[in-house]
């Protein structure tokens, strides 16, 4: 999807009727998956997105699912490119970890309807990068009625936890280890990682929350999207807060430095 600034227009993505959500699911999943639990992937194929370290935490689960649940009935869909340079081979990661049957991958360029037709489909959306300036998917999915799965990093913390009463819009992993990197250009910035266990362990208290707990978890995640990252609220608190800054300047002109001999 094209980039938008950290805010989304409501009527870009909504949930849609649960009846058009069943028809597309059947017709992009197929019969044989229209029952699973489905978890969205919508990121780059690239290192710091850690796609493959997602599938570690899928194989973990879906292998606590036949053991807990008796079933497999689950599938990760990656709206990525599996072969992108900047990412390893997903195609070749989900053959070692023996999970192809589980994942499906989506690496066509689609527009903003078909977009949320797939945030419609997910159960939920992952995100656990290392370091996320702001995560722009699991704030669409958010805006389409979906709890997320997202460890608290950058951006993603306050989206997936209300920073006031820490009540939670689906799962928030807290870092476990922190790594401080950087390069020439940034001096130092913090990577945060959690273990695929955990990671593991959210996919399994999304699943085990159920469709009707799961849609009324993703109804406040929608309105906390709309009432922190609408797009009109805001480009209105932009406005006002520029004009406050410079009707405040001119009634209180900042005192300048002047030069004395000593």
């Amino acid at each position: 999807t094209n980039y938008i600034p950290h805010a989304v227009p409501k009527d870009l993505y909504f949930p849609l009727p649960e009846e058009e959500i069943r028809n597309f699911k059947k017709k992009l999943l197929g019969q044989e998956r229209f029952d699973h639990f489905t978890v969205g992937y919508v990121s780059r194929n690239a290192r710091r997105k850690m796609p493959s370290d997602i599938l570690v935490s899928w194989k973990l689960f879906m292998d606590d699912l036949k053991q807990k649940h008796g079933h497999s009935k689950a599938t990760l869909v990656m709206h990525t490119e599996p072969l992108d340079p900047e990412g390893p081979n997903l195609h070749h990661v989900i053959e070692t970890l023996g999970i192809r049957e589980s994942v499906v991958f989506s690496n066509s360029r689609v527009n903003f309807q078909e977009m949320n037709v797939l945030y419609n489909v997910f159960d939920t959306v992952v995100n656990r990068s290392s370091a996320e300036g702001f995560g722009l998917p699991t704030l669409e999915s958010m805006m389409c009625g979906k709890p997320i799965i997202a460890i608290k990093t950058g951006g993603l913390t306050r989206q997936v936890e209300d920073h006031e009463t820490g009540f939670q819009f689906g799962v928030g992993m807290d870092p476990e280890i922190q790594s401080l990197v950087g390069n020439q250009m940034v001096p130092y910035i913090y990577e945060d990682f959690v273990s695929h266990e955990t990671l593991s362990k959210a996919f399994m208290k999304l699943f085990d929350l159920g469709p009707e707990e799961r849609k009324e978890l993703g109804k406040k995640a929608m309105q906390h999207a709309h009432k922190n990252y609408d797009v009109e609220k805001m480009i209105s608190q932009w406005d006002s807060t520029l004009s406050k800054l410079i009707s405040d300047w001119k009634e209180s002109p900042p005192q300048r430095w002047t030069h004395t001999e000593i």
